[in-house]
């Protein structure tokens, strides 16, 4: 709920940033405390994929869970975008990076038949996180300050984090292996292509979730409130495509829904947001993103599971991180920069141009590895 949810709720503290805190900042610059922020966690995987391999997770959890919260209590009394990156974006990645994987690769060892609704299931509490802490976060800025909503948030993960800790159990006892990344999944064909799609539906995830709160202030001319609503409602309506696409996995095919949903999200960027410049346009956007791109993100450790194996499946998912990683770095930061130089801060058109553009090129991918698997369009796969 917290590790990935917090980050979920960035786009709060980049509207934040941008409008008051830093205004003569760039949003390059202010979004890659966020993007720092992800990509620390994705190579943090890789790490604690091995480590949950040698060492007991719940352990693992805890360790996460304290140097989540001392990082953000840290940010707290940053007054520049470097320090904020360094502790907010850094050490708080490292540190989410433990209940991150974890949570992304147990559910799917504890079950079998419902195996995509139970890894949907764990995976909507990062869609829950990122909704009542986008409200909790613009909240605490307006009541108490920037600092205080720092600390606030840090004492609650750690504390929250902390009390789950000694439930998070391996059923699988995982083969130990020497090496960090198990680089021989990549000779298989379909795992290369299965790579290529993630980091283009990774690159998508984040834009909007960054992008839309400022949008609507520059955009629309609605209040900061109104835009950190669009974060809310986008995280909750990812929790319902996360529970939905998860149930429906086990009875239709993970990979199946996951073209599915990655057609859906390249529709509302490219069909209901780029055309109109209006609030309902945008409310449609925010509904049929949400929850696309949450059917997207369940079912990603659900085709990994069901199409490479159970046996390796955190070392999987650490190789898997190495792909978060790419697609974290080719979405927000070019999008940033777009908008910086091609819209002035003030137009997002080609901005959204760019995040429309990433799920076409997962969906081609996914389309090819479907094929190579099979080209029966009934398979259940």
């Amino acid at each position: 709920m917290l590790s990935i949810g917090i980050n979920d709720a960035y786009g709060v503290y980049q509207q934040h940033y941008q409008l008051d805190e830093f205004p003569n900042a760039t949003t390059t610059l202010i979004s890659w405390i966020g993007t720092v922020q992800f990509l620390v966690m994705c190579i943090g995987g890789v790490f604690s994929g091995f480590l949950c391999e040698h060492f007991d997770t719940r352990l693992l959890n805890a360790i996460g869970a304290v140097i989540m919260g001392v990082a953000f209590i840290a940010g707290s009394y940053c007054k520049t975008v470097g320090m904020l990156m360094l502790t907010q974006g850094f050490l708080y990645g490292l540190g989410a990076s433990f209940p991150f994987i974890a949570g992304t690769s147990i559910p799917s060892q504890w079950f079998t038949k419902y195996r995509g609704f139970a890894t949907g299931l764990a995976l909507s509490g990062s869609g829950v996180g990122g909704m009542w802490m986008a409200s909790a976060t613009q909240s605490l800025i307006e009541s108490l300050g920037r600092p205080w909503a720092m600390r606030v948030t840090g004492i609650i993960a750690m504390t929250a984090v902390l009390a789950v800790s000694p439930w998070m159990r391996v059923r699988l006892v995982p083969c130990k292996s020497e090496r960090l990344v198990d680089w021989s999944l990549l000779k298989d064909l379909r795992f290369g292509v299965f790579m290529g799609a993630l980091v283009f539906s990774i690159a998508t995830y984040f834009g909007p979730f960054y992008q839309i709160p400022s949008y609507s202030v520059v955009v629309l001319k609605k209040s900061q409130s109104w835009g950190s609503n669009m974060d809310t409602l986008m995280n909750g309506l990812s929790v319902l495509g996360r529970l939905s696409v998860g149930l429906l996995s086990d009875f239709v095919g993970p990979l199946n829904l996951l073209i599915v949903n990655t057609a859906l999200a390249a529709f509302a960027i490219l069909v209901l947001w780029i055309p109109f410049e209006s609030v309902g346009m945008l409310l449609a956007t925010v509904v049929l993103f949400g929850f696309s791109i949450g059917g997207v993100v369940s079912v990603i450790p659900v085709v990994a599971a069901e199409t490479f194996g159970l046996a390796r499946l955190p070392s999987i998912i650490g190789l898997l991180f190495i792909g978060y990683f790419a697609g974290g770095l080719l979405g927000v930061p070019p999008m940033s920069a777009i908008l910086d130089n091609v819209g002035h801060r003030t137009n997002y058109t080609s901005s959204i141009w760019y995040m429309g553009v990433l799920p076409l090129c997962s969906l081609a991918l996914l389309v090819l590895m479907r094929l190579l698997i099979t080209r029966s369009l009934r398979a259940r796969i």
